[in-house]
C-alpha cells in the first residue's frame, strides 16, 4: 500500500476532488469520486513514498499559489489558471489514505 493525501468534500465526508474533469463523476455535481475509484482523486504523493505531512500540503499549496502569481504577472488579469487551489482548500480538506500499488501507478501515469 502507498500512502497518499487526497482532498474530501468538506460537506460531503463520502466524496474527494477528482484529478481532472475526463476522470471526475459525471453523476456528482462537484464531479467529486468515491473512495472506490480514489485512483482519479487529486492526489498528493511524496517522491520517498513517506506519508504525506501538513507541511507537504503547505508546500503543494505554496507551489499552486506561486505558480498562480507568476501566470498573472506574466499574462495579466486573463491569464488561464485551470485550478484555483485556494478556493480548493476552502471546500476540500487534506486527508491520508493509502492506495493499492496498482492505484498509484494510474494516479502517476494521469499526473504525467
Amino acid at each position: 500500500m502507498i500512502p497518499v493525501m487526497v482532498l474530501r468534500n468538506k460537506t460531503n465526508s463520502e466524496r474527494y476532488l477528482a484529478a481532472c474533469m475526463e476522470v471526475g463523476d459525471w453523476s456528482d455535481e462537484n464531479l467529486d469520486v468515491t473512495i472506490n475509484n480514489i485512483q482519479n482523486a487529486y492526489i498528493i504523493v511524496r517522491k520517498d513514498l513517506a506519508a504525506p505531512t501538513s507541511e507537504d500540503f503547505e508546500e503543494h499549496k505554496a507551489s499552486h499559489i506561486e505558480f498562480n502569481r507568476h501566470m498573472i504577472e506574466k499574462f495579466g488579469d486573463s491569464a488561464f489558471i485551470s485550478l484555483d487551489f485556494e478556493g480548493v482548500c476552502e471546500a476540500y480538506e487534506p486527508v491520508n489514505i493509502e492506495i493499492s500499488y496498482e492505484q498509484y501507478k494510474y494516479a502517476i501515469e494521469m499526473m504525467d
